[in-house]
């Protein structure tokens, strides 16, 4: 049976000992180091808190806790935990694996988790075992350049010291992080060397990273995870170990290939993410049904393709486009290498030295030697490689970025998803400088027609591709209303001691990114059937700022310090032409033509190390500015996977649900979902008079969503309301709340799930399980504070307006429906009270 990879992910509780682990101390540190990356924040907040929260004491807990709560999981192990324990690699140890797609940052992950574990005297000593010396030499520079970070390193604390960086077989001392390649390992297994000596009761204390894991369990011998597990009774007894990996996929067995997925992932960022979110590449197929028989003639059709994105990318990046050809053997290589070279060489009519410099054939035997070496440099400015014949296993750490084109010249260089995750994710990485208003950069795999359904079918599993139904809100439909929002301003205000003193400010101006004031969204538009792709674009202009009214804002904010000495110094130092001749600077050196508001922002931002521990913070406090009307015809879009109907969404819709959808897709899915047969969870409305919401059809998660809209569409409720709608998860009607999480306060997006018009009243209600009552989140008290103050705000401001309009908020658990909906009927909701609303008032 076939699993979705995203199923298989253990569950890591949320639940945490603050005393144990404290999670909000780092928060700093992370935001410095990821910025707008959040899944390598999440991937290195949940390896931390699996590692520190007491909750577990080995892999086998958290296994063993997952196996009884995902029925997904226990199906996989036929209800059986003893074959799933017997797969974990290393079950009594605080083990786990990140699953993050290539080209999205790992190595940031792991200097994250050296770092913290380091900075929370956790560990004393990291230990980061890597594949080859290709990734250990880049490892190490990247690690040099974080530590060598002072704003980075100030942020993890006070009394933290910056580690030593090791290389090469080195004693591993207290306070250091050793990046060491597997040969060593191997070698601290033959005889006993400094690494092992070092470590010798010292496992308790040392954290080890696994860079590329897969190759832990599937190495020579298995050497490198007989380390680990310290087979050998070094009396090392490593105690926490964290791999990393985009192929998270068994190897080959003695039987044949494995498609199976780990069993000890604890994060996953999937391509198919890493694609939408455009931190790597997109990935387009390209049908050959026509290829010609005739090699050279074949090779023509591969050789076009490349010149077509060649005269693109010329254009833009400046640099010439990659093919991989990618081979089942060595021998494979070379000899369709030495094939192409003859074509090119008449097609380009260039001589045999020319065409040696273009065309490369890349493996591990003596034959390639030359070859290895020109790999180092393929990605440098005016390099002239184009072509690179390979075995299906190219170097990992191999981090060339200007790979547009992707030909497995055999079957079996594409034939599981280890190989498809590997060969994929040579070319995924986006380039320097690649600018926004160019579009989405992509890499074309052009498969062959004979074994195309195989390939794609494996690339679509490691993408995890699946059939979606996308639902839009009738913009005509007369149970549309208005809901009032407001935007709110900062107005600051001084909290807590800082430490004054100066700080060089600005003399390098601000580093930016790129950014235009015409945007593009682009949607990709796939119908799976078909197998085609339509690609559509849709234009917009940011908000743009003035020079002259961002330099003034700077200038003013150096007001905001206590120390009137210190605010004066910087005054005098930055009068308000200079700030704006360096904010002209800093725009010039990005590229930049106008300030857009994220732009500002980072300008703003720029600010903050003049505000020292010691001396007197600034906080700034929000106050309701201007109130907006926000229509319910601008509910966006939303996407649900078929799977998801499998498990806790429900679909609900009327007998004329489908004649609006307006994809093919949607229409193919919704078919599957309406199906009785096909166990997917749905109701259709027998009385669509009943259904008072513009949208077409709406998707609820889980139990509570799913009770409430069914109360909401009896007939007896449905008289007494004129309209309702399920609110978006994001983009629609939103405000901002904080929360405590550890000691530190965080801040997020409330979107409230419900909005029901009845009359002038708007009642806002939030769903959640009944287990909130008695032990309620502290987002939810965040939430709950939050919202009560908006609420009132607003029906101070219609009071004051004479508005007749008014909102009442309520967050609602299934225990109280019935007592809520008696209310809604009788029109007596005003002044209800729900339990959980009297607890999180209590808290």
């Amino acid at each position: 049976m076939s699993f979705k990879e995203s199923d298989l992910v253990l569950n890591v509780s949320t639940s945490v000992d603050p005393e144990k682990w404290d999670e909000g101390f780092y928060q700093t540190f992370l935001n410095l180091l990821f910025k707008n990356r959040q899944y390598q924040k999440e991937a290195t907040e949940v390896a931390l808190r699996y590692m520190n929260s007491g909750e577990y004491n080995s892999l086998e807990d958290l296994a063993k806790e997952n196996f009884h709560s995902n029925e997904i999981i226990r199906s996989r192990w036929n209800e059986n935990f003893d074959a799933m324990r017997k797969d974990l690699p290393l079950p009594d140890k605080l083990s786990a694996t990140l699953d993050l797609a290539t080209g999205t940052g790992k190595s940031y992950v792991m200097a994250a988790l050296a770092l913290i574990m380091l900075a929370s005297k956790k560990v004393d000593r990291v230990l980061v075992l890597v594949p080859s010396l290709t990734i250990e030499k880049e490892l190490t520079e990247k690690f040099k350049n974080l530590l060598s970070n002072d704003q980075l390193i100030k942020s993890l604390g006070n009394e933290f010291v910056t580690p030593e960086l090791l290389n090469g077989d080195s004693t591993i001392v207290r306070n250091s992080i050793a990046i060491e390649n597997r040969d060593a390992i191997y070698s601290a297994q033959a005889q006993r060397n400094s690494i092992v000596d070092s470590l010798k009761e010292n496992g308790n204390t040392t954290l080890v990273l696994n860079d590329e894991v897969h190759h832990v369990y599937s190495s020579e011998s298995n050497e490198w995870k007989k380390f680990i597990a310290d087979d050998r009774n070094n009396g090392i007894d490593f105690k926490y170990v964290i791999g990393l990996t985009g192929t998270a996929y068994k190897s080959y067995t003695k039987t044949g290939l494995s498609n199976e997925y780990f069993s000890d992932v604890i994060f996953r960022y999937s391509l198919r993410e890493a694609i939408e979110q455009r931190f790597i590449k997109n990935i387009e197929y390209v049908s050959k049904e026509d290829m010609p028989a005739d090699k050279n003639e074949r090779w023509q059709v591969i050789l076009n393709s490349h010149n077509r994105i060649a005269s693109t990318l010329e254009n833009t990046l400046k640099q010439k486009p990659i093919t991989i050809i990618v081979t089942g053997s060595t021998r494979r290589s070379d000899s369709q290498a030495e094939s192409f070279k003859a074509f090119l060489k008449k097609q380009r009519h260039i001589s045999d030295h020319e065409v040696n410099e273009i065309v490369l054939s890349v493996h591990s035997k003596p034959s390639a030697a030359m070859d290895r070496l020109k790999l180092a440099n393929v990605d440098k400015p005016e390099n002239p490689v184009e072509f690179i014949f390979s075995v299906s296993m190219l170097t990992e750490g191999w981090d060339v970025k200007r790979v547009f084109q992707i030909v497995p010249d055999e079957e079996r260089a594409f034939n599981s998803k280890l190989l498809v995750a590997q060969v994929l994710g040579r070319g995924l990485r986006i380039p320097d400088g690649w600018k926004s208003e160019w579009g989405d950069p992509v890499v074309t795999v052009f498969n062959h027609e004979k074994w195309a359904a195989n390939v794609r079918s494996l690339v679509e599993e490691i993408l995890e591709l699946r059939k979606t139904i996308t639902i839009a809100v009738n913009r005509q439909s007369s149970y549309n209303f208005n809901l009032t929002n407001i935007e709110y301003s900062s107005e600051a205000t001084t909290k807590g001691k800082m430490k004054v003193g100066s700080y060089n400010l600005w003399e390098n101006g601000v580093k930016l990114p790129t950014a235009a004031e015409n945007a593009k969204s682009t949607i990709n538009m796939t119908n799976i059937n078909a197998g085609s792709t339509r690609t559509v674009s849709i234009g917009f202009k940011h908000e743009i700022i003035d020079i002259d009214i961002l330099a003034e804002d700077l200038f003013k904010r150096f007001s905001d310090l206590e120390d009137k000495n210190y605010a004066n110094e910087y005054k005098n130092l930055w009068p308000v032409n200079r700030i704006k001749k360096m904010i002209q600077r800093s725009l010039d050196e990005s590229g930049n033509k106008v300030i857009t508001k994220s732009i500002r922002g980072i300008f703003l931002s720029s600010l903050g190390p003049i505000f020292r521990v010691g001396a007197t913070s600034v906080a700034y406090t929000t106050l309701p500015d201007e109130f907006v009307q926000v229509s319910t015809q601008r509910l966006p879009k939303e996407t649900s996977e078929l799977q998801s109907f499998s498990r806790n969404r429900t679909l609900f819709y009327t007998d004329d649900f489908e004649n609006y959808l307006d994809d093919d897709l949607s229409k193919v899915t919704f078919h599957e979902i309406s199906d009785t047969t096909a166990g997917y969870k749905q109701f259709r409305i027998p009385n669509k008079y009943n259904f008072k919401t513009p949208q077409w059809a709406i998707t609820v998660v889980g139990n509570p969503e799913t009770e409430f809209i069914k109360n909401l569409i009896r007939p007896e409720v449905s008289k007494s309301i004129d309209s309702f709608i399920k609110s978006s998860d994001m983009n629609f009607y939103q405000f901002e709340y904080s929360w405590q999480k550890g000691t530190h306060n965080q801040t997020g997006r409330f979107n409230p799930d419900w909005f029901i018009k009845q009359g002038d009243l708007r009642i806002v209600v939030e769903t959640k399980d009944d287990t909130q009552i008695n032990n309620p989140d502290l987002e939810n008290i965040g939430k709950n504070k939050a919202a009560l103050l908006h609420f009132d705000l607003l029906n101070q401001h219609f009071s004051k307006t004479n508005s007749t309009e008014r909102y009442k908020f309520i967050f609602l658990t299934p225990k109280n429906y019935e007592l809520f909906f008696d209310k809604l009927i009788n029109q007596e909701i005003e002044n209800y009270t729900s339990q959980l609303d009297y607890e999180l008032d209590k808290k």
